[in-house]
Formats: structure tokens, sequence, C-alpha cells
């Protein structure tokens, strides 16, 4: 479950609210909108961790860039949602 304080918690860091990129999409108590903005959120966040990482500037905690990829793909392929432009 989501409530719109952990909404907005999670649109500044969704790692800190949700464990797996797999619980936003079971999450019943948001759209598959808003899914997939908290999703597209933690995917800059993973890309970055991924660049310090590469720096050697990481903070030792691991990238789920593929969780979220995976997770992204299924609310495009399944619920029809489209992505945003970058």
């Amino acid at each position: 479950m989501c409530t719109a304080k952990q909404y907005d918690e999670a649109l500044l860091n969704p790692a800190a609210v949700f464990k797996l990129p797999q619980d936003i999409l079971h999450s019943a108590a948001m759209t598959a909108e808003q899914k997939l903005t908290l999703l597209k959120r933690w995917e800059t966040d993973a890309i970055q961790l991924s660049i310090a990482t590469e720096e050697n500037m990481g903070g030792g905690e691991p990238s789920r860039i593929e969780e979220v990829r995976q997770a992204i793909d299924v609310l495009v392929r399944v619920e029809g949602v489209a992505e945003p432009e970058n």
C-alpha cells in the first residue's frame, strides 16, 4: 500500500520507500502513470549510481537498474502505459 505521503517521499527517493522495483508494480494504491513516474525516477537514480560507482564514488548500495527497466517494460507492455519522451 502506498499513502499520499509515501508517494511524495518516493518521488524524491523510490528506493527509500520501496524495497524492490517490483513492489511499485504490485501497489494497488497507484495509477499506472504514477508507477511509471516512480520507476523512471528510480531509473535515473540507478544510472547516476552506476556513473558514481564507475568513478569510485559509489555509496556501496547495489544498482537495481536491470530490475527497474524490467518493471518499466512490464508497465509499458502489460498496462499499455506510454513512456515519456526524454
